[in-house]
């Protein structure tokens, strides 16, 4: 999926509102993916959410020196989540590899289940702190 645009910047403005704007819809990506990628099967949609963090992430990368503290601890709240979402993608690509083993096709499965559930405690202990700016 393409990054949802960002409008209304101004080349002339000051660097924090725009980069607050960046920000903003960065945040409102992410968290646009949550309903659908807080049920256990909708694989694609999170997915699509560790990009959507790994774009958060990047950003907040790049303007940390002007944006505080507070955006470092929302720049490792993002990778985290990216972290977590992403060895959730890996067990999706390898459980269809391993369906013909079905003693390694049940470690992946209760890997994967474990991985939801480490991702779902995140997210809710997360979602204030990624409301950075």
């Amino acid at each position: 999926m393409k990054a949802r645009k960002v409008g209304d910047l101004d080349p002339t403005a000051a660097l924090r509102p725009n980069v607050d704007a960046i920000v903003r819809v960065r945040s409102d990506e992410l968290r646009g993916y949550a309903e659908e990628a807080l049920t256990p099967e909708a694989g694609e949609a999170q997915h699509q959410m560790r990009i959507a963090a790994k774009r958060l992430r990047y950003v907040l990368e790049v303007f940390a020196p002007c944006l505080g503290e507070e955006a470092d601890a929302a720049r490792r709240d993002a990778k985290r989540l990216q972290s977590v979402l992403g060895d959730l993608h890996d067990c999706d690509l390898m459980l269809p590899k391993v369906e013909h083993i079905p003693s390694l096709s049940k470690l992946l499965q209760e890997r994967r289940e474990r991985l939801f559930d480490e991702f779902a405690d995140l997210w809710r202990s997360l979602d204030v702190h990624l409301s950075f700016p």
